[in-house]
């Protein structure tokens, strides 16, 4: 169970590191996740910046807190990091189904690159991250000690399964049925 637990975090840390640099990698970036929390989150043009710039913050602390070696600081930060992701998912998620249940086209932004509007695949990505966030709290409240190789092949597993879940919103589009191209009819 540590080796799970221990690709879980990895997960975590960086699905929620790559969410925070998709959002901030430049102030057009930024400006279009904005616009998706006001309109997913029902605030005011006015009070989106700051919520928007919160839910950075929390993404950055939570993954930093999460990575954060036992060795320095005992549980307790690697603890506040899990529960400040699965406090973000909850919310997230919540945002999308209400956006769904209003028929609300918006984009996401979830990594500050997708266009596409919020659906399906992002309440897959969010129940996966859910049950990753469950695997995860084993490692984090019990201490172990995995080999060099288990932590290899830890960090494998987890940038593998992390590298999916971010771009699975493209990967998702790219396994939609194309529209059937008319047939060539030769005169």
């Amino acid at each position: 169970m540590e080796f799970v637990s221990a690709v879980s975090r990895i997960v975590l840390v960086l699905v929620f590191a790559a969410a925070v640099l998709g959002k901030t990698r430049n102030a057009e970036s930024f400006h279009a996740f904005t616009y998706s929390v006001e309109t997913l989150g029902r605030v005011s043009a006015a009070r989106a910046p700051v919520l928007a710039a919160g839910v950075v913050l929390a993404e950055a602390a939570g993954a930093l807190l999460l990575a954060w070696p036992a060795a320095y600081g005992g549980r307790l930060p690697a603890t506040i990091g899990l529960l400040t992701m699965i406090g973000l998912l909850v919310s997230f998620t919540c945002a999308v189904v209400r956006a769904l249940r209003a028929g609300k086209q918006v984009a996401c932004r979830c990594f500050g690159t997708s266009a596409d509007p919020v659906g399906p695949p992002q309440l897959v990505r969010n129940a996966v991250l859910l049950a990753v966030a469950v695997t995860a709290a084993p490692g984090v409240w019990e201490s172990g000690h995995l080999s060099w190789q288990a932590r290899f092949a830890a960090w494998l597993c987890g940038a593998t399964a992390a590298l999916v879940l971010v771009v699975g919103d493209e990967l998702a589009t790219l396994l939609r049925a194309a529209p059937a191209a008319p047939a060539r009819t030769s005169t």
